[in-house]
């Protein structure tokens, strides 16, 4: 099944191992890529979820994660995941270093948004 859906998503994606696990994965050719987690089912009604990473091996940057993505939306969801990494290269994230500041910015904010001030 997982290669089917491969197959169905089109160029661009291929099978690979990621974490010791069978997952479909696409390189976005802008440093980005995109791993697609929890196919490796029979199963049509299984959601998936979309990882996007910065770069490769053990110095990548997960950068977003999207949950829940029924079958038929897993390439729209992919689209948009290299639509959101254009926008973070035209506003200056072309490394790890500059990625891992604005997690940890966003992560700052929702603490002080949910939690007040620490």
């Amino acid at each position: 099944m997982q290669d089917k859906l491969c197959k169905e998503l089109g160029d661009g994606y291929c099978i690979r191992f990621v974490d010791f696990e069978r997952c479909i994965y696409r390189e976005l050719g802008n440093g980005f890529n995109v791993e697609i987690s929890g196919m490796h089912t029979s199963s049509t009604t299984r959601r998936a979820t979309l990882y996007l990473w910065f770069g490769a091996g053990p110095s990548s940057v997960m950068v977003r994660i999207i949950q829940n993505v029924p079958r038929d939306e897993i390439g729209r969801q992919t689209e948009a995941l290299f639509e959101y990494s254009q926008i973070l290269i035209s506003k200056g994230y072309t490394d790890a270093r500059s990625l891992y500041r604005m997690i940890q910015d966003e992560l700052h904010d929702d603490i002080s948004i949910n939690y007040g001030s620490l």
